[in-house]
């Protein structure tokens, strides 16, 4: 019996003793691979592409929807009484087309009158070059001459009067005519008659009154006004993306076609504490580049600028700061490489890469602590952008 239980303990022992050597061979394996393969305690190591693309604008804008194209007329007491407006609200109108005739009566008056002068003029003038001046004749060729001569420069002097005088009496004749067509006002754009005002007062000499209001209700632009920071970063020609509150699922695209040199109003300028704000405002505009669609007339719109660089583009989570330097991690043949950088601008999710990356590296977006130059690395492939 006790050499069963003798050699029972010797045959638990040898087990033992077997146990401990692979658990001891497991942990010599382990720690001999975490010399070629790397791992992180923060999990599994991804990586994505370096792509090129533009990230999302930080400039963000406000503004409004006016007509591109309207047109005001208003009342205007130097032309006299209205006799008739043509138009009523509701009238689709063209180009050219008579709005507002004013009382004429007075202005065709001076009209014939200043023909009439005009006619007198050009007969005078007539008369003098067909039949000039008779000269009487004495004979003596010497005085004939003389006389002769004399009576020349008299008609050419008279001739000369005249011209000058004829065209005098032309310019108060284009006059004439001029004020005459303005007293037939015309629509300077197409579309559609908004406002009609007959109620005017030739007493009220202190605003502007307002007889006919047209819009082109298919030709509409968005105005706003910039900071002086925002004018730093924007210019002429850059495309923008819009949207409304009023119709959140929809947006627009738009093109700033007008951006002001000069502030608005006062341009920050406090003249009375002597101190310059920084409240400028310079105005801008928006031409359409997609169909309208609903928007109408005063609805407020948010505006963002589309940034049109293009530039190397990594997952921001990719990027390592050491002291003032910026570093990524990229596998090259399965190793990792730590990489120096130049980094641009950045949004919420992806960062430009300025200099240090090529289109199509394999960049580590969840780069981690234990990271060294050379090791292997076991790291999956994301999609990026993100889907």
């Amino acid at each position: 019996m006790l050499k069963t239980k003798k050699a029972k303990i010797a045959l638990f022992s040898g087990l033992g003793i077997a146990a401990l050597g692979l658990i001891a061979f497991a942990l010599i394996w382990t720690n001999s691979s975490s010399s070629d393969v790397t791992e992180t305690g923060e999990g599994q190591l991804f990586y994505s592409l370096a792509t090129e693309g533009s990230i999302a604008s930080s400039t963000l804008l406000a503004g409004t929807v006016e007509a591109a194209e309207e047109q005001y007329v208003y009342y205007d007491a130097t032309k006299g009484d209205i006799s008739e407006v043509k138009v009523k609200v509701g009238d689709q109108v063209t180009a050219g087309q008579a709005l507002v005739q004013y009382d004429t009566t007075e202005l065709q008056s001076n009209l014939d009158t200043a023909i009439r002068a005009r006619d007198k003029i050009g007969r005078q003038i007539y008369d003098l070059q067909t039949n000039g001046q008779t000269v009487e004749l004495t004979g003596d060729d010497t005085v004939d001459d003389s006389n002769l001569a004399t009576a020349q420069r008299t008609v050419d002097a008279q001739l000369r009067d005249l011209n000058d005088s004829y065209a005098d009496a032309q310019a108060t004749v284009d006059k004439a005519q001029a004020a005459l067509n303005e007293a037939t006002v015309l629509s300077t754009v197409a579309g559609t008659v908004v406002e009609v005002n007959t109620s005017v007062s030739k007493s009220n000499t202190s605003t502007s009154q307002t007889l006919i209001h047209i819009v082109n209700q298919g030709s509409l632009q968005v105005v706003g006004s910039l900071s002086e920071y925002d004018l730093a970063n924007l210019a002429v020609d850059q495309e923008v993306k819009l949207t409304s509150k009023v119709y959140p699922d929809q947006t627009w695209t738009g093109k700033i076609t007008y951006i002001s040199n000069y502030p608005e109003g006062n341009g920050g300028d406090n003249s009375a504490t002597g101190t310059t704000g920084s409240s400028a405002k310079y105005p801008f505009k928006i031409a359409m580049t997609s169909d309208i669609g609903p928007l109408k007339q005063g609805f407020s719109i948010n505006i963002e600028v589309v940034n049109a660089k293009t530039s190397i583009l990594v997952p921001v989570t990719a990027v390592v700061p050491d002291g003032d330097k910026q570093y990524v991690w990229t596998i090259v043949d399965g190793k990792a490489k730590r990489v120096e950088v130049t980094l641009g601008s950045a949004d919420a999710t992806l960062q430009e890469i300025s200099s240090g990356l090529a289109v199509g590296d394999q960049v580590i977006s969840n780069p981690s602590l234990d990271l060294e130059d050379g090791k292997e690395v076991n790291a999956l492939e994301e999609a990026y952008p993100a889907e």
